[in-house]
């Protein structure tokens, strides 16, 4: 039999990139009428349209006519179309976002007359190790990709990848990339085509896709086959092209008894294509912007508005799809790296600006129609604390209240006396604005109090708390003093010499220089850092920093407060000139609980082309690094063995220690484990002095500043540029100027726990919304202003929608649909858990419970007694998702 070589018309249509949605919209408006002509003069047999949904969104938006059209050729099998919504990143991207992108794309596909079933990838930066059980949860069971596989893991294009949890799909690694048909337009040399995608095939089926980034359709591709296949005939040469799909591929691969390894772990190394491993650390201030955004839709959000259900708020849903719709098109690969112009980093701060704005307004709303919906109380003022998670919480809340009085006490509804402590107060007017304050009515003026207080909430619901005034006098402010450290139960804080050291009161340990800055030049572009020729690698000190310190009994923080010196540019670097000042100031935090202990840096950068890093410096001998994944944890090597010689051995990128991370990353030894949790940040590297020794140094990417698209002939990633080749695009916004601020939480345990420390993250990072019964400031959040009706039936003083009781897993997401709650349970572990836990609804009863798959379809019933449910036994890193009836 001759070998076949699928000839694969497509086009890969970059969502946005060094050009607008915008302006690629009129491009796909007039590609699309040539597709469609083509398809339906028989030009072309089948065309697939990227994989991705988005772009077909837009289009019939624009072109609504058309649209009877369109899904006649999708009906029919010709024109190919899904199964993503957008092109998403894999590696700093959530799991939850990564499922409700599948999900919004093929529901979309099916609507329009089908959807292609293959997790197609073929330009994304990496694959995430997670992928194919997300890929069989929606129904997949086969992908196509092309980055991140070498062949020291590897060496064939075809194989079975598998997680751990032991979902698998067939892959097929294009790894001569998804424009590699273009020689069979441009090109006579048959031979030397055939023999490049050939290699390392153990099929006699070849995928030849035959497309490139916005490109036509190519009508001639008949005639180009027909003169192909007559090279190699009159060359003897057993193989012929064939016009065909991705589904007639792979339905021969699996005709066939292939002897394929199976493959598993993340995909991320740059041998023959480039992986960008630091892309993460591009534009910084978006990838904060996407952490809040998806940790507030999924955590706080839709929890909330199952939670409110209860009361006969009604669920929006399609509120709900529009804000993972305007998300998701910010995760596409590009989008979500931050290698983009000015101009498209700048569309993408409005999508986050629009979600930001529509998800806290959404959230405000609920929270202020529940609280508002409760009964006066006689003896005080009601404050009302929520809990998005569905596991019960007593941490320190920082807490906002306006009085008319500055002196009030907190209790509970039974009169308990519930401690304090008061960070800052300041005096407002709430009257009619006057041009001249002196004017204001002396009546009008009301207390803003800052309080942190720590208080018990229940799962998935809400409890109160009586706020009474006291007579008029002062309120107890904690102090600003001149303090030189700061402790709680388990670690103290020291500034010493310009220095901060920590020291581990549970087990002894002392940690000198605990966390310093680490700043170097950057001569990389947005796709890759990139050190200078002659880097001078700055350490920045404290020693001239103001320390101060406020203690109380929730919380203590220490604030450092000064400038540091850095080099303009590469020019000044290179010089060894420190000639640009940028104001800088640290806050460390300690409250009484089990939270981490919180670092803030906050700097205002006025220096070009650099990268700051937080370094921790631990006594830790660590072997290995951990960072999680979108559904589980990575184990990652100090030192890549390939970074010996990948020069000599031609890699397209150097297989350095910068890794991605999504919330955490984490070193540790026999005796202790180190987590240092961030909120945005999605990059970190492990500094080792040589390939045999074990490090506790762990740094953390803040943010980087590059002024330039692409750049060729980098240290780090040599060759041609990166993006545009062909021309220097600047991208000064890149740069970083002005004011970033990063929060990042440190915790020390005995030994590391992936589900712990998953569940530390949340309750660390998740907000408890709250809401004060009060007239004195109508502006606590934008909708405050506006009047509101309560609901009819007045709302408890106290619920609890439902408690997850199963230490070893970790909640994703809690969803409503067609009355029934969908809650998504992972086991992040590498082992399977036997009888993990129960889950159980209060003040309500179930009528049935059942697992689904990610699509939300039942896949079989569960065992419900009374208004428990029984969890039962989770693989190693499975996913499952719980739908529970209630009456």
């Amino acid at each position: 039999m001759k070998k076949q070589l699928h000839v694969i018309s497509h086009t890969h249509w970059d969502f946005e990139w060094y050009f607008s949605a915008h302006e690629s919209l009129i491009q796909l408006i007039y590609h699309l009428e040539e597709v469609m002509d083509a398809l339906e003069n028989g030009e072309v047999n089948n065309y697939y349209l990227d994989g991705q949904l988005s772009i077909v969104e837009d289009y019939l938006s624009a072109c609504p006519q058309h649209k009877e059209r369109f899904c006649h050729l999708v009906e029919s099998g010709k024109l190919k179309i899904g199964p993503w919504y957008s092109q998403t990143d894999q590696l700093i991207i959530s799991g939850e976002s990564i499922i409700r992108n599948l999900q919004l794309g093929i529901r979309l596909g099916e609507s329009l007359g089908g959807c292609e079933m293959l997790g197609y990838v073929p330009d994304a930066f990496g694959q995430s190790m997670d992928m194919p059980k997300i890929y069989n949860g929606v129904g997949i069971d086969k992908t196509v990709f092309w980055r991140g596989l070498s062949t020291d893991v590897y060496p064939y294009r075809e194989g079975q990848w598998q997680s751990e949890d032991g979902s698998h799909v067939l892959f097929y690694n294009i790894k001569d990339g998804y424009y590699v048909g273009g020689q069979l337009i441009y090109s006579d040399d048959a031979i030397s085509l055939t023999n490049q995608v050939e290699k390392d095939c153990l099929s006699d089926h070849v995928a030849l896709p035959l497309g490139g980034d916005q490109r036509f359709v190519d009508r001639n591709v008949k005639e180009r086959i027909a003169l192909f296949n007559q090279k190699l005939a009159d060359a003897n040469i057993d193989s012929q092209l064939i016009e065909s799909s991705y589904d007639a591929l792979f339905a021969s691969l699996a005709e066939q008894d292939l002897p394929m390894d199976t493959l598993s772990g993340e995909m991320i190394d740059g041998q023959v294509s480039k992986i960008h491993r630091s892309i993460y650390s591009s534009r910084a201030d978006h990838k904060r912007l996407n952490d809040i955004l998806e940790r507030r839709i999924t955590l706080e959000l839709e929890p909330l508005m199952a939670l409110a259900t209860r009361y006969g708020i009604g669920y929006q849903p399609e509120l709900i799809n529009n804000l993972w719709r305007t998300m998701t098109r910010n995760h596409a690969h590009d989008s979500a790296g931050g290698c983009n112009t000015d101009k498209t980093n700048k569309i993408i701060l409005e999508r986050f600006e629009q979600v930001d704005q529509t998800s806290s307004a959404a959230r405000d709303y609920l929270v202020r129609k529940l609280a508002d919906s409760q009964p006066e109380l006689d003896n005080g003022t009601r404050l009302t604390l929520f809990n998005t998670l569905p596991v019960s919480r007593e941490q320190v809340q920082d807490i906002t209240l306006s009085t008319k009085s500055p002196q009030f006490t907190l209790s509970t509804l039974a009169g308990e006396n519930v401690a304090f402590d008061v960070t800052a107060q300041t005096q407002h007017y709430n009257g009619s604005i006057q041009r001249n304050p002196e004017d204001n009515d002396p009546n009008g003026y009301y207390y803003q109090t800052d309080i942190a207080v720590q208080y018990a909430l229940p799962a998935l619901g809400f409890t109160s708390l009586v706020i009474q005034e006291v007579a008029e006098k002062d309120a107890l402010v904690l102090p600003t003093v001149l303090g030189k450290h700061i402790e709680n139960d388990r670690y103290r804080i020291d500034y010493q010499n310009g220095e901060l050291n920590l020291t581990d009161k549970q087990t002894g340990q002392h940690w000198p220089q605990a966390f310093t800055l680490r700043d170097g030049g950057d001569d990389g572009d947005t796709y890759d850092y990139s050190p200078p020729e002659n880097d001078w690698v700055i350490t920045l000190s404290f020693s001239h920093a103001a320390c101060t310190t406020q203690s109380g009994q929730c919380k203590q923080q220490m604030t450092l407060k000064g400038t540091w010196l850095l080099p303009e540019n590469l020019e000044a670097r290179a010089q060894g000139f420190r000639d640009t000042v940028c104001e800088y100031t640290v806050n460390v935090t300690l409250t009484n609980d089990e939270q981490p202990l919180q670092i803030d840096v906050t700097i205002d950068n006025q220096a070009d082309d650099h990268r700051l890093q937080l370094v921790i410096n631990s006594p830790i001998k660590a072997k290995e690094s951990i960072a999680d994944t979108p559904f589980g944890f990575a184990r990652r090597p100090l030192f890549q063995a390939q970074l010996a010689d990948w020069r000599e051995r031609g890699w397209k990128e150097e297989p350095c220690g910068i890794y991605p991370m999504i919330n955490y990353a984490n070193l540790h030894d026999e005796q202790t484990s180190l987590t240092v949790f961030a909120q945005g940040i999605k990059e970190y590297e492990v500094l080792i002095e040589s390939a045999e020794q074990p490090s506790g140094t762990l740094a953390l990417t803040l943010f980087r500043g590059v002024g330039w698209l692409g750049k060729p002939d980098l240290l780090r990633r040599p060759g041609i540029a990166s993006g545009q080749q062909f021309k220097y695009i600047p991208t000064p916004d890149s740069q970083m100027k002005g004011h970033q601020h990063t929060t990042l939480g440190l915790h020390i345990d005995p030994s590391f726990s992936p589900a712990t420390a998953v569940q530390q993250w949340q309750a660390w990072s998740v907000k408890t919304p709250y809401y004060q019964a009060q007239t004195l400031n109508q502006f606590t959040n934008t909708l405050k202003y506006f009047v509101m009706h309560p609901l009819d039936n007045a709302v408890k003083d106290n619920d609890s929608l439902f408690t997850l009781d199963a230490p070893h897993l970790v909640c994703s997401s809690v969803q409503f649909d067609n009355n029934a709650l969908y809650v998504r349970l992972f086991n992040p572990s590498e082992y399977s858990i036997e009888n993990t836990g129960s889950l159980t609804v209060g003040h309500a009863t179930i009528k049935n419970a059942a697992d689904t798959n990610l699509m939300l379809k039942t896949l079989n019933t569960l065992v419900v007694d009374g208004n428990v449910i029984q969890l039962g036994d989770f693989r190693a890193k499975q996913i499952r998702t719980i739908k529970i009836m209630l009456d």
